[in-house]
């Protein structure tokens, strides 16, 4: 099976700049994301990242779609497969990255970059 990814976008997103008095010590990073499959489409899924980042002068959270595309039906078993907890996922992860980066650069604080995330022993997903 040839799998595609097709493109991406940000569905939601809350960024507030805290003023002195709110500021925090430390900065906290959650992120959790699940698989969604087309019953209209049979050769579609999305992968959907929440991210939510409290930084010490700003909060953060975003909701982002990844869509990929198949040559062929995504069969029941290849849903249950590592591909859709690991590999797409993998494949995803980066362009978030890179606009959280972006983001908080052109936002005049300090860039974030977000850690980079072993797949294979993440364990938040959204089932």
């Amino acid at each position: 099976m040839q799998i595609q990814f097709e493109n991406w976008g940000i569905v939601e997103m809350n960024y507030s700049l805290l003023n002195n008095k709110e500021r925090r010590e430390e900065n906290t990073f959650d992120l959790k994301f699940k698989k969604v499959f087309s019953n209209k489409n049979k050769n579609f899924f999305r992968i959907i990242f929440y991210l939510t980042l409290s930084d010490k002068k700003f909060n953060l959270d975003i909701e982002a779609m990844f869509n990929f595309v198949t040559d062929e039906e995504i069969s029941e078993e290849f849903k249950d497969s590592h591909f859709f907890k690991i590999n797409a996922p993998a494949i995803a992860y980066p362009y978030l990255r890179a606009f959280v980066s972006n983001l908080t650069l052109q936002s005049g604080v300090a860039p974030v970059i977000l850690p980079t995330i072993n797949f294979v022993k993440f364990e938040n997903p959204i089932d």
